[in-house]
């Protein structure tokens, strides 16, 4: 096989450049013609308008005119050539022809030419392009709901298209990727009919979501033509039980609700508490659970089954009932302080004075305590004769009893009444024994010595919280009651003697007063001893009183 040398193939390259050169050349000068009309192709849908424009630079008094597809002439100049109501003249010059075509259809699409009859003969040809506009997408394949975890393929399909459309689905905002489209022509028209299918495995999440098809074609702006369609998805019910109020109290109606969010609404409930029996006062009412009084006995889980058909599910609530709520009393921070309830400190025990951690108090009663003994701790007041370094001896338990129950009664009476002088033989007396020997000696601070002074018996207690100390005399608040009381009473009593005497002055003056009247008649017969001298002076008086002097002349 023989190549060709160097040379002459640089000879070929240099020939076709000159050839090229010589053809751009030619173009440039058709195209710097001054009579050569000028056209633009054109892109209109189906149903829409077209304008086509032939011009030309320079006008050498000939006629412009334009041919259809079927080199049918339908203008030359201003002149109707083609009698179409659907073409009509826009404007017409020595230098421009424009034309336009109402509701186009898809046989106006090809070229038309535009043509000026000079010698020689110089024409443009213009291409119409027209586009089917899609059909509103339609979706299939969804007939009824879905149960949860099921599959559902929809169908979406376009009509009418040129060029074939494209179809997109969405899921609410959301994007979503199906088949790939399926082109189909028809034999009648140059249009396409085009369908996609989208398979979905659905779960509860995508109850009432609306999935999406929408047509995207050059015919079209985005989102004009779509279609929709509402899942409708069947799943168990989600039990949640919700109470009437979130402090249920003891004595008060009560009810709790079951709540169950499914496809369909379930329609069956059954009540049970868990580890036992519903009680005797709790009712269940179909989605409803009452309580005609509540106990503390109801405290405990509780559980709602639901059913809908579709499956079974569960909720449950624990129930606490609070204590009942009473206006009246007031709140306390602080143990009450009573001798009776409060823990008592046994007469022999004795703490250190040194613990920074109990304050002691002063008392004649032993057994008396406001709080438990790691708190609080009393002491008793010693008497004038017990002062020396000499132990006390300890009383026996009998002699204590009796102590406290007087020193109880002394308390309480001195409380009620303050002002009242003290009896010499209510207070208690001391413990006296005689001196023990001093072999048996013991710390002074290990048995409490009692006073027989009827004024000491007021119990003072300290009670320590988180290292503050709050001190509390019981009898204080007694004595101010009482005083209260007292004043209170006196003014009563009083305002009540004070109504009592007005009462008994109006009653004998209103007795004294009763009938005590004088008539006309028996004016002047007040001093009259008898009645027949009070007559007879009233009558006198009267006709003396009425005596005319008559005179004649």
């Amino acid at each position: 096989m023989a190549y060709p040398s160097a040379p002459s193939a640089l000879w070929s390259v240099s020939l076709l450049t000159v050839l090229f050169a010589a053809a751009v050349h030619s173009n440039n000068v058709y195209d710097d013609d001054p009579l050569q009309p000028v056209t633009s192709d054109e892109t209109v849908s189906v149903g829409g308008t077209v304008t086509l424009t032939c011009r030309v630079a320079e006008s050498d008094n000939s006629s412009l005119q334009w041919s259809n597809t079927a080199q049918q002439t339908l203008y030359f100049g201003e002149k109707r050539a083609l009698r179409d109501n659907r073409i009509q003249l826009h404007r017409s010059t020595p230098t421009e022809l424009s034309i336009t075509i109402a509701e186009v259809q898809l046989s106006d699409e090809g070229e038309y030419t535009c043509s000026i009859f000079t010698m020689p003969v110089r024409t443009a040809r213009a291409t119409v392009t027209v586009l089917g506009v899609p059909g509103k997408p339609q979706i299939s394949g969804f007939e009824s709901a879905v149960p949860e975890g099921g599959k559902v393929t929809l169908t979406c399909t376009s009509t009418g298209s040129k060029p074939p459309a494209k179809l997109q689905w969405y899921r609410g905002d959301q994007e979503l990727e199906g088949r790939p489209d399926v082109v189909e022509s028809n034999p009648d028209d140059p249009t396409y009919n085009v369908s996609s299918e989208l398979t979905l495995e659905v779960s509860r999440n995508d109850d009432n979501t609306l999935i999406t098809c929408a047509v995207d074609h050059p015919s079209l702006a985005p989102g004009d033509k779509r279609s929709e369609q509402t899942l409708r998805v069947l799943y168990s019910p989600n039990v949640h039980i919700m109470p009437e109020s979130d402090l249920p109290r003891e004595g008060e109606k009560f009810h709790l609700e079951c709540l169950g969010n499914g496809n369909p609404e379930p329609n069956s409930f059954m009540w049970e508490k868990k580890d036992g029996e519903l009680p005797p006062l709790a009712k269940a009412d179909g989605a409803f659970l009452r309580f005609e009084m509540l106990n503390k006995s109801d405290n405990g889980v509780y559980l709602c089954h639901a059913d809908n058909g579709i499956g079974n599910s569960q909720g449950e609530y624990t129930l606490l009932v609070q204590d009942p709520m009473d206006p009246d009393s007031p709140d306390s921070t602080f143990p009450s302080l009573d001798s009776s309830t409060s823990p008592s400190i046994p007469p022999h025990s004795s703490v250190p004075a040194t613990s920074p951690d109990i304050f002691f108090g002063s008392g004649s009663d032993p057994n008396y305590s406001s709080s438990p003994p790691d708190l609080v701790s009393t002491s008793t007041s010693t008497s004038d004769s017990s002062t020396d370094s000499s132990p006390s001896p300890t009383p026996s338990s009998a002699e204590v009893s009796t102590t406290s129950a007087e020193s109880s009664t002394t308390t309480l009476s001195n409380a009620l009444f303050p002002d009242l002088p003290s009896a010499p033989d209510s207070s208690p007396s001391s413990f006296t024994t005689p001196p023990p020997s001093s072999a048996s000696s013991a710390p002074s601070t290990a048995t409490p010595s009692y006073s027989s002074s009827a004024s000491s018996l007021t119990p003072s207690v300290s009670v320590r919280l988180n290292g503050v100390y709050t001190f509390t005399d019981p009898t204080a608040m007694s004595t101010s009651s009482g005083v209260d009381h007292a004043v209170i009473g006196g003014v009563v009593a009083v305002i009540v003697f004070i109504l009592l005497c007005l009462l008994i002055v109006l009653g004998r003056y209103l007795i004294r007063h009763k009938g005590t009247y004088l008539t006309h008649e028996a004016k002047g017969s007040d001093d009259a001893p008898d009645a027949d001298t009070a007559i007879i002076n009233a009558e006198g008086g009267h006709s003396g009183a009425e005596d005319k002097k008559e005179y004649f002349i």
